[in-house]
């Protein structure tokens, strides 16, 4: 008896001391399991348009497909088997599918002005999701959709027909161009069947270069300011409308050129809210300004704001110091009435990549079109007497891309494709994706879906050990708290029970 008790003993201290990451990572896993199968295209702006939302909307049924079946999401579920069979119903009787949005179009203005969409390419994406969620090859469906793509292929490549969205004429069509995301879709599928893809493959090494895979004009965006990623869906380049393709390449053996990924890599690596970064106030004008910077922080022990950092001088254009990631809110004092620029003041990161500095943020408006006034509505200014305060909320650097799990997702899909696991920054990210779940792109849930199940596979010898670390205590650690008290209350309960009968 006293045996048995002690192996009870032991089994439930091992049950008490599961790291709460794996309970979390598990938890927020299903989370989004749920978020992934009853999200819907809910866009913004352009993206609005009936025009780009029915093909949005075919796109995240097939998306949900791929990213639940990674999952293992149960695939006989009555969910699960009503997306395969709401796929299978769009399916013309030439063997197509319904087009998709595929954002590769090479003008600088086309993510504004132009919309693309490719038949192609949504037939080799909803024949991708078919078979991960179980499809025979050599079933009517998958072979009548084979048979479309082989007779539509245009020399080594697939198109996508060019929209022009003006508001004089509406959306009119302008032409059929080569389509990196078609024929990235269509090469990883039919080498995947067995098929010889030389010719595609040989074309899309060829243009998958950096030149094709992003624009100036999302760089410098208008509306936005500068976001990378861009989680907005009326601003997405061609980079994140390939992650998922060249994921599939990827796992077929295809690899991307060095100077790409070398080009990303850093990107992703510098834009990351992790790392190095700098406070900076410029003032209009070019004369000497007294000023006085205090930099505070909460402190949770004591229950108050504490002053972190004190600067008293005087200035001409502006203030730049190095900012710490525990500071949460500044305030400078400026003698006179002097103004700052606030769209160049705040925290900023050095992207050395693209030779420009990119502003970080507290956190990002569902609607982008509200964009530019939050900026400047995060930089309050008070005006007393003979002297103007301005008081700014400081972002958390939190290892995410804008925190964002959209963002956040593709940055960690390249870095994958470029084999960075090993980088601490990877690590971060996926922290932030076992504890955040915010999207402000519909697809979000699916992507931040499919980079948790990276874990598993050939990978899983490899994968990063990930300690999720909790920003609030309180919160965070209640719910798994309940779980382990529940735990020890019936493990007590059995014990007595047990000891009763005996």
């Amino acid at each position: 008896m006293k045996l048995r008790f002690k192996i009870i003993l032991i089994v439930l201290v091992l049950l008490v001391s599961l790291p709460f990451s794996l309970v979390q990572s598990v938890s927020m896993e299903k989370d989004y399991q749920m978020k992934t199968l009853y999200s819907y295209p809910k866009n913004y702006g352009i993206s609005s348009y009936d025009f780009v939302e029915k093909s949005d909307d075919f796109y995240l049924t097939c998306l949900k497909v791929i990213a639940l079946a990674r999952s293992d999401f149960p695939k006989d579920s009555p969910e699960f088997q009503r997306l395969v069979e709401e796929i299978k119903s769009k399916q013309f009787e030439d063997g197509s599918f319904p087009s998709i949005i595929t954002d590769d179009y090479s003008r600088a203005e086309g993510e504004w002005l132009y919309w693309e969409k490719s038949k192609a390419a949504g037939t080799a994406l909803a024949l991708l999701a078919l078979l991960e969620a179980g499809e025979n090859p050599n079933s009517k469906v998958i072979t009548k959709g084979i048979k479309f793509l082989l007779a539509n292929k245009t020399n080594d490549y697939w198109t996508a027909t060019v929209y022009l969205d003006w508001e004089r004429s509406g959306i009119k069509r302008i032409r059929e161009l080569p389509s990196l995301v078609a024929t990235a879709y269509a090469t990883a599928l039919l080498h995947k069947l067995g098929y010889n893809v030389t010719d595609s493959w040989e074309w899309l090494k060829a243009s998958l270069n950096i030149k094709n895979l992003t624009r100036n004009y999302g760089f410098d965006n208008f509306f936005v300011g500068f976001l990378f990623p861009q989680p907005y869906r009326d601003f997405r380049m061609p980079y994140e409308s390939l992650v998922l393709p060249l994921l599939y390449l990827r796992e077929e053996g295809f690899k991307l050129n060095n100077e790409t990924l070398e080009f990303f890599t850093s990107l992703f690596k510098q834009s990351q809210y992790l790392g190095n970064a700098t406070l900076i106030f410029t003032f209009y004008g070019d004369y000497s300004t007294k000023y006085k910077l205090k930099v505070l922080r909460f402190s949770s022990i004591n229950k108050t704001w504490e002053e972190s950092k004190a600067v008293e001088d005087i200035v001409n254009r502006k203030i730049e110091l190095p900012f710490d990631p525990e500071d949460e809110v500044v305030v400078l004092k400026v003698k006179g009435l002097r103004k700052i620029n606030l769209q160049k003041s705040g925290v900023f990161k050095d992207l050395q990549a693209i030779g420009r500095n990119m502003r970080t943020y507290k956190e990002l408006p569902m609607n982008y079109v509200s964009f530019r006034s939050y900026v400047y509505s995060r930089i309050v200014n008070v005006v007393e007497s003979n002297s103007t305060y301005y008081i700014m909320l400081l972002p958390e650097l939190d290892g995410s891309w804008n925190h964002d799990i959209y963002s956040t997702s593709i940055a960690l899909i390249w870095l994958y494709l470029a084999n960075e696991t090993d980088y601490n920054g990877f690590k971060k990210g996926i922290e932030f994706l076992l504890r955040n779940d915010r999207s402000l792109d519909f697809d979000g849930y699916a992507y931040a879906l499919i980079v948790l199940s990276l874990y598993g596979g050939d990978w899983e010898k490899s994968k990063p050990e990930i300690n999720v670390i909790v920003s609030n205590e309180e919160e965070n650690i209640k719910y798994p708290a309940y779980i382990i008290v529940l735990v020890v209350m019936l493990s007590m309960i059995g014990i007595y029970l047990w000891r009763k009968h005996e």
